[in-house]
């Protein structure tokens, strides 16, 4: 299987609805305009896509592959601003489909539309279940990252592990209990502390204890929500749940600041992209940040794409959708629990012939879990652990 082979099978699709579920980095952008060709639409095209941004990009693929005479006919629509533009179509794309909210769905009602093209690297069961009642004859095509990877469509990336250790002697960090407790505020030792949160139930408490003891209060209290919104079924439990893995995600993230540091400084000259947990680590990685609240976001990614910078860091707003020229690097400063957000961040750097994945991450936590996880697929010969000292690229 090749990449012609690929565009033959889903040209011969007569389907007037099409998913696309292809790797990032596959060409699926392409594809999608090669169905609107081969369905040759008089008039028009809707392109709906996850954020503005996204526009420039579509017209620049639509330019690259000769389709010129259909730009005219385009519109173009954010998933947000979707259920406005109802109406008749001869053709819409749905680029990254995932984004295809409920709301979205229901206001499908109120369109026609001839033919539609679905785009996602990766579909949920229940979302594609949906997809399959909103859009009658809908055709699943499919193509893994592991089949794309074997097949030699997309290269195998060179994977460096930085296995870390959690420090358990210097009391350096603090846990709070009762954060908006009363007065006085009670300090105590780790192991120390339960005797006090029985006794002292409206006071603020603070817990000195050690990186490793940081962490495994903070799993406690994860497998406490998880538990009680399993026995309850409560959406306000559940929050609690998600949002104390998200402060785990973060705390990694931002334990990792020094060494992510330091790996840069071994890559000046090497095309790299840093995948940041938050909007203030991307600026603390970099000097070049591309995030939702900074101005120059544009201006950094059209400064790394003339390749007048070597370096960018993101958090969320290069998971999808974005090109990057001949990124090389990508380092993981951040690890992400979601399949979806993992492919599409190996995406950004599959484009490159020769890519190469630094992964720094605590051992025995939940981090490795998910670097486990994260690297099923992938050619075990090519995956190597090594220490700072000997990372050499």
């Amino acid at each position: 299987m090749d990449r012609e082979e690929v565009r033959k099978r889903i040209l011969s699709i007569p389907n007037s609805n099409i998913l696309l579920e292809l790797p990032t980095s596959f060409g699926k952008s392409k594809y999608g305009l090669d169905i609107m060709d081969k369905r040759n639409p008089e008039k028009n095209i809707l392109i709906v896509i996850p954020r503005l941004v996204l526009i420039e990009n579509w017209k620049d693929e639509i330019h690259k592959w000769g389709y010129d005479k259909y730009l005219s006919m385009v519109e173009f629509s954010t998933y947000k601003s979707f259920p406005k533009k109802a109406g008749k179509y001869d053709l819409v794309i749905f680029d990254e489909v995932q984004h295809l909210s409920e709301r979205c769905q229901e206001a499908l009602d109120n369109f026609e539309i001839k033919n539609s093209v679905l785009l996602s690297a990766t579909v949920k069961k229940s979302l594609k279940q949906d997809l399959q009642l909103i859009f009658k004859d809908l055709y699943c095509y499919k193509v893994s990252m592991k089949e794309a990877i074997e097949e030699d469509i997309l290269p195998d990336p060179k994977v460096y592990l930085i296995p870390l250790t959690l420090d358990n002697q210097k009391k350096d960090y603090v846990i709070v209990k009762n954060p908006k407790g009363i007065k006085p505020t009670i300090k105590v030792d780790y192991f120390e502390r339960w005797n006090v949160i029985k006794s002292k139930k409206k006071n603020r408490i603070e817990i000195s204890c050690t990186q490793a003891q940081y962490i495994t209060d903070l799993d406690n209290m994860i497998s406490f929500w998880k538990r009680r919104f399993i026995a309850s079924n409560n959406e306000a439990i559940k929050n609690k749940w998600l949002h104390t893995c998200g402060e785990r995600l973060k705390w990694f993230a931002e334990q990792k600041n020094d060494i992510v540091l330091q790996i840069l400084s071994k890559l000046k000259n090497e095309r790299t992209l840093t995948f940041c947990n938050n909007i203030d680590q991307t600026e603390i990685l970099g000097k070049y940040a591309i995030n939702s609240k900074s101005a120059d976001s544009g201006k950094n990614l059209e400064l790394f794409n003339s390749k007048r910078i070597n370096h960018i860091t993101a958090c969320n707003m290069l998971n999808e959708g974005m090109n990057l020229v001949e990124c090389r690097v990508g380092i993981y400063a951040n690890l992400n629990s979601s399949e979806i957000i993992i492919k599409q961040r190996l995406g950004r750097i599959l484009r490159h012939k020769d890519p190469i994945l630094i992964i720094p991450y605590y051992k025995g936590t939940r981090e490795e879990e998910l670097v486990d996880k994260m690297l099923e697929d992938y050619n075990p010969a090519l995956i190597q652990k090594v220490t700072l000292k000997d990372l050499n690229i």
